[in-house]
């Protein structure tokens, strides 16, 4: 009785209260002490009013109420056999979560009659009540809401518990004259699927005057809830279509909240609607009385600017309700001929219509609200336009308000939430590129060979890392895959921990708010990207520091490893040898165009790129570290002899190298250069009629896109069970000194075969306590009993083309000198004809590289080199020293013959590569050009090869839990990082489709590039501690990202963004609209710069650490300095930046502002006070100043987010549409409880309730707080 004791005080002494039983019972009480504790027997009046027991202090029917039991999840017992301890009829009521309770009777009947109307009393019963006479109401009259019957949902219903039951029976006994009250359920409210750029009928807004008082003349809390009622239905039923906010505690509510009415939901002049007004007694479950309803036709409100309806009810009049409508001109012509044909988008930003004043005068114009205010005021209705929003988003919801402004006017806000259609885009292809990264890992592991010894073992737990990765990528993608087809667009908060969508982001959404002053003449965006943390959840709530924490356990492994740094530097010497390929092998395409156009003008820059491109590449690697990597191979791997091959088995590597052939790593770049794909020979090359089980050849089809996860499942299975045995050897012999012939039959043995647990099953320990012997089997007799799919085991190479960058096992590698020759060579025979078609043929020779000594790299220990003999290649020459040392006194010359050609005479200048050319005889460019790009094409590959090879060797030295360690790093780290990019990616796209493009904002793209700030509201507490730091990481990788501008394809309803690159150089291609370029330009690309700010607000972020979080607040405001520092040398207009349209200019320059937020902020930053959400809010400013990305993050993006996201756009209203400052309150409150942010809880849950109980909602700062009735006990 604590939380309504005095309600239920009234309602027991009541004498006009009905009761279902009243009378004598005997109550057992337990009663407490300190020491003590007892079961006291009381005999009192009890009284049964539904659910409630009441019982009183004695035998007096009219004395206090000395307690209540609500029978919530409650079973009476009746007790058959007597109790000798208790005098009387026996029987208990048992509760679901609490103790047994004890009642007794003096008679038999008297006990059956309470039993019987306790059971009738229980919520089932209710239930089921209400549903027949539902039923009976439907048949005989419809579906009459003034009778008290609620509207059918199809959705959800809103629980009622015991307390919110008790509630109910007690509002309905104090107002007793009151008609029956509408059960607790509510629908969604929700409206149907539009589109955005579609013009509503009209726009009505709703308030009430003269509504009745209660029964203690207290005012009602009204809402209005519209219903429609379709024409062309057999049943006849109102179905929801809208519903206004709840006010509290008046009888003239004017609400913000209006209703729209589209032609695409099927609303027509002839539609039915009804407004039913009800009074909400109680907002925790949402126990409303109908108050009245009017019924009109949209036609009617269509014609009338204001229309003024008396309420109805069974007890008569109860006051009027009056409807303010907003019509488009154009929409109320089509209206009114029946016409239902959709209206095509505006053209301009803003389409403003106003309605023109009937010629007889009857229709007059009026405000909507007051009747103070002049006839003479026009009403307008202000439609914004979406652009190409619908294309880069999908499943809209929309809320629209109006507002009253500073000056009388009001303000037309819209606001909607969307959906992201890259949301699943984004992610699949960051899993193909990294899915891509593990097959060449992959093959350079296998490419080595197979060594001997400790490395094997190695060699084998490399293998099996990399395919658990693969398999995991490739589930993965698979599942998201799935998605797509199912065509879903987000991933609910619910779902966070399902590992199999953790590379979606939780709960992305867009949230767009559109506001219009007419009096000012100013209109604007705000655009918001709502996104759960960045992070990997765990199911199991295991905590791991996240990646901040992981990154420096690796840095100081690294530390300890003296091979560490050398890894890291073979690997950045990989990709960018890759990367500096890539570039040449575009130079040269360009360059082919340009042959094919004989334009000798263009051709000169691209071929001085190319120059210096070759000359990095040429001084990438230094051939002494390459020999390192060589003397290794030949050192410690397994040659077989030629005699040996035919006769013996294929080892265990071998056969699980064979199957890695259907990965298909071959070169991805373009087609020009490329040797043609051929079959190529096997990778252990045996006779044909000696062909193996083993051996399994596919069908000539080709292999099938989508890699085979059972496949990858199996093989990751063979090699850790082929890598526990190498282990489990190695232990035994270091536990057993056997002879050297024992151990070296059983170092035989492990080549030859796998052992049986392969499988999974692990044989049997021995008897006498030793270890067991090994047990082998032939891997064919395993693949005869079970046949891989026929996707993914294959016998062709690693590689399919000779033109692949990967080492055979069994191929020797090339030496560094002679493929830097090579390339050398290519290069100097393409510029020299190069030179030659731009008539400049007697320009000498370039030259590449210099004589140098060999220079010690970090990371890197320089070995002596051994005296080898330089091997040949057929289209290189050799020159002696002679020639060697004479070009080094004047410059590289090389020739493309086996013979040195004779002495030039000295007066004849030219080119050797050129002599013999005639320039009026040659027609075709591209001819002469093309064997030169191919050889360089080949040479750059086999250049590839050698840098992976070192690259696997350096890896192999590494320690083995190092190795490990930073795997699981790496996929947490991409985690995070496909979550981010896919919201960054989504901002992008809304910015560049969902709005209009003008000349500042492509400046701020090509000269700086945008700014991003991400707001986190996480708590450096428990488990949201891993989450700031996986953040920080995954906002901070964002920096490297390169952005491209291209032009969409004509005709693709859907642009989507392509990612290609690498995991170190990602580029994403944005397409844009050809009209939204300027012309005669080239398209901009551009990198981003992010900020994070995050500061706790939850009862956790007291408890939790801030100084990490002061810390990394205070490193980003110096990169956002830093950024406002560039941005300023611009001198662009910061509202057009920001996307905000103004009429009249403020006298302040928008850069003094920036300046002086700025300067707050950093005061803010240095006060270091706990909960400070003002830095957060200059942040805002800042970013909106300068037309940045805005993004807003909690754990789920649901309950606090929606707070913060609904504040900042409070905030934007009174700052730049002059909403007063004693009407946020009301406005917050209303766009929490009633707009989009309780959509997406909705989505989320299912429940319109945000997740924070009372204590919660008491530690948050004031303004973040929901109001009373939204938040609740749920789910989040």
């Amino acid at each position: 009785m604590r939380f309504n004791r005095s309600e239920l005080a009234t309602l027991a002494s009541n004498p006009s209260t009905r009761f279902d039983k009243e009378g004598l019972l005997i109550i057992t009480e337990r009663q407490e002490g300190i020491f003590w504790r007892t079961d006291v027997k009381l005999e009192c009046w009890c009284k049964l009013r539904g659910n409630l027991l009441f019982y009183l202090k004695d035998k007096n029917p009219r004395s206090a109420v000395a307690g209540v039991l609500v029978l919530q999840d409650c079973q009476p017992r009746i007790h058959d056999v007597p109790l000798p301890e208790v005098e009387g009829y026996v029987f208990d009521l048992d509760f679901k979560d609490s103790p047994t309770q004890r009642l007794v009777t003096h008679s038999a009947s008297d006990r059956l009659d309470w039993v019987r109307c306790i059971e009738a009393c229980s919520n089932a019963q209710i239930n089921l009540q209400i549903k027949q006479l539902e039923a009976q109401i439907a048949a005989h009259m419809g579906n009459r809401i003034d009778q008290g019957l609620p509207l059918p949902h199809d959705d959800f219903s809103w629980p009622i518990d015991g307390a919110a039951a008790a509630l109910t029976a007690t509002a309905s006994a104090a107002t007793a004259a009151a008609p029956t009250p509408v059960t607790a359920t509510e629908a969604p409210f929700e409206e149907p699927q539009s589109e955005l750029s579609e013009l509503p009928i009209c726009e009505t807004a709703i308030s009430c005057d003269n509504l009745p008082l209660d029964a203690f003349g207290r005012s009602p809390n009204p809402r209005v809830i519209c219903s429609v009622l379709q024409p062309t239905s057999d049943t006849c039923l109102w179905r929801h279509h809208a519903r206004t906010e709840l006010l509290e505690r008046t009888r003239t509510p004017q609400f913000l909240c209006t209703m729209r009415f589209l032609r695409s939901a099927g609303f027509e002049a002839g539609t039915r609607l009804r407004f039913s007004v009800l009074d909400v007694r109680e907002r925790v479950s949402m126990t409303s009385l109908p108050l009245g309803h009017a019924e009109v036709a949209l036609g009617v409100i269509q014609d009338a600017t204001r229309l003024r309806l008396p309420l109805s009810s069974p007890r008569g009049e109860c006051g009027f309700i009056t409807l303010a409508s907003w019509t488009p001109e154009a929409a109320a012509e089509l209206g009114a001929k029946g016409c239902n044909v959709l209206q095509p988008p505006p053209r301009s930003s803003t389409q403003m219509f106003e309605q023109a004043s009937d010629s007889v005068g009857s229709r007059q114009k009026g405000h909507r609200r007051t009747q103070s205010l002049p006839p003479k005021l026009g009403v307008r209705l202000f439609v914004p336009q979406q652009c190409g929003m619908e294309r880069v988003c999908a499943n809209p919801r929309m809320h629209s308000y109006r507002l009253h402004s500073s000056l009388g006017a009001d303000i037309s806000v819209l606001e909607t939430m969307l959906e992201s259609r890259v949301c699943c885009a984004v992610p699949q292809q960051l899993l193909s590129i990294w899915i891509q990264r593990e097959k060449e890992l992959l093959q350079e592991i296998s490419g080595m060979g197979e060594l001997s010894g400790e490395w094997r073992w190695r060699q084998m737990n490399l293998l099996e890392e990399h395919l658990r990765l693969l398999k995991d990528y490739s589930q993965a993608k698979q599942n998201i895959q799935q998605l797509m087809r199912d065509g879903v667009c987000y991933k609910r908060s619910a779902t966070k921990t399902d590992e199999s969508l953790e590379f979606l982001p939780v709960n992305l959404h867009v949230q767009r708010m559109w506001a219009q002053n007419d009096t000012q003449q100013r209109r604007g965006l705000l655009d918001i990207v709502t996104v759960g943390a960045f992070t990997r959840h765990d199911a199991k709530g295991r905590k791991c520091g996240g990646l901040i924490k992981l990154l420096q356990e690796s840095k100081a492994w690294k530390l300890e490893q003296s091979n560490a740094c050398k890894v890291q530097a073979a690997n950045d010497a990989v990709q960018a040898t890759k990367q500096l390929r890539k570039e040449i092998v575009e130079l040269m395409s360009q360059l082919l165009q340009l042959a094919s156009r004989r334009s000798a003008r263009d051709m000169m820059p691209l071929c001085n790129e190319m120059v210096a491109k070759t000359r990095t590449l040429l001084n990438i690697w230094e051939p002494s570290i390459v020999e390192e990597a060589v003397t290794f191979i030949e050192r410690h791997r397994i040659i077989e002899e030629p005699e040996n091959v035919l006769m013996e088995p294929m080892s265990p590597f071998r056969k699980i190298t064979q199957q890695l052939s259907a990965l298909e790593l071959k070169s991805p770049e373009l087609e020009d250069f490329a040797t043609p794909v051929v079959a190529p020979p096997d990778l252990w090359p045996r006779g044909q009629p000696l062909m193996r089980s083993n051996s399994w050849h596919p069908s000539n089809t080709s292999p099938s896109s989508s890699l085979d996860i059972n496949a990858i499942d199996t093989l990751q299975h063979v090699v850790k069970c082929y890598n526990a045995h190498l282990r489990s050897l190695e232990q035994h012999k270091q536990q057993q000194q056997q002879a050297a012939n024992e151990a070296e039959l059983q170092g035989e043995a492990t080549y030859q075969s796998l052992p049986p647990s392969w499988q999974g099953v692990l044989p049997p320990p021995a008897a006498n306590g030793a270890a067991p012997s090994l047990q082998l089997i032939d891997l064919d007799e395993v693949v005869r009993a079970r046949p891989p799919p026929a996707g993914f085991l294959d016998t062709k190479l690693m590689s399919s083309s000779p033109s692949a960058n990967y080492y055979r096992p069994t191929e020797e590698p090339e030496p560094l000198d002679l493929t830097q020759l090579n390339i050398e060579a290519s290069v100097m025979c393409l510029v020299s004809k190069l030179k030659f078609f731009c008539g400049r043929c007697d320009s000498p020779a370039i030259r590449l590289r210099h004589p140098k000594a060999p220079i010690k790299r970090e990371g890197f220990t320089v070995a002596p080199q051994p005296q080898q003999a330089q091997q040949q290649a057929p289209d290189v020459i050799a020159e002696s020293k002679e020639q060697q040392q004479q070009q080094q006194a004047t410059q590289l010359k090389l020739d493309l013959t086996t013979q040195p050609l004779p002495p030039q005479p000295a007066a004849k200048k030219g080119n050797k590569f050129t002599d013999g050319l005639d320039l009026s005889l040659t027609t075709d460019w591209v001819a002469e050009l093309r064997p030169s790009m191919r050889k360089l094409r080949h040479a750059m590959d086999r250049l590839l090869k050698t840098a992976r090879l070192m690259h696997s060797v350096q890896r192999l030295q590494q320690d083995v839990r190092c190795n490990r360690l930073q795997a699981s790093i790496m996929y947490r780290r991409d985690v995070c990082f496909s979550q981010a990019l896919t919201a960054l990616v989504s901002a992008l796209m809304l910015r560049l489709w969902g709005s209009e493009l003008d000349g500042a904002y492509m400046t701020l793209l090509r000269e700086l590039g945008p700014l991003a700030y991400f707001e986190g509201l996480l708590s450096l507490y428990g488990a949201e501690t891993d989450m700031w730091s996986d953040m920080c990481i995954a906002i901070e990788d964002l920096s490297a990202v390169n952005f491209r501008l291209v032009v969409a394809p004509q005709g693709e309803r859907t642009p989507m963004p392509r990612i290609t690159g690498s995991r170190q150089a990602l580029e994403v291609l944005l397409p844009v609209p050809e009209h939204a370029l300027p012309h005669n330009s080239a398209l901009p690309s551009f990198k981003i710069t992010p900020v994070f700010f995050n500061i706790g607000i939850n009862e956790k972020a007291t408890l939790g650490q801030t100084r990490e979080q002061h810390r990394s607040n205070l490193d980003n405001y110096v990169r956002l300095q830093q950024y406002f520092s560039r941005y300023r040398k611009l001198g662009l207009s910061a509202s057009c930046a920001a996307g905000v349209d103004t009429g009249h200019r403020a006298n302040a320059d928008p850069l003094d502002s920036l300046q002086s937020v700025l300067g707050f902020m950093d005061q803010q930053l240095r006060a270091n006070v706990t909960k400070n959400v003002k830095i957060l809010h200059l942040a805002e400013d800042a970013c909106r100043l300068m037309g940045g990305l805005r993004f807003t993050s909690c754990k789920s993006a649901k309950d606090r987010t929606g707070m913060a996201v609904t504040l900042e756009q409070c905030r934007v209203l009174v700052r730049e549409f002059q909403l007063p400052a004693k009407h946020v309150p009301y406005a917050l409150s209303t766009m929490r409880s009633e707009g989009t942010r309780m959509d997406n809880v909705f989505k989320n849950i299912g429940k319109h309730k945000y997740a924070f109980n009372l204590p919660q909602v008491l530690m948050l700062p004031a303004m973040y707080r929901p109001p009373v009735g939204a938040y609740g006990k749920a789910q989040t």
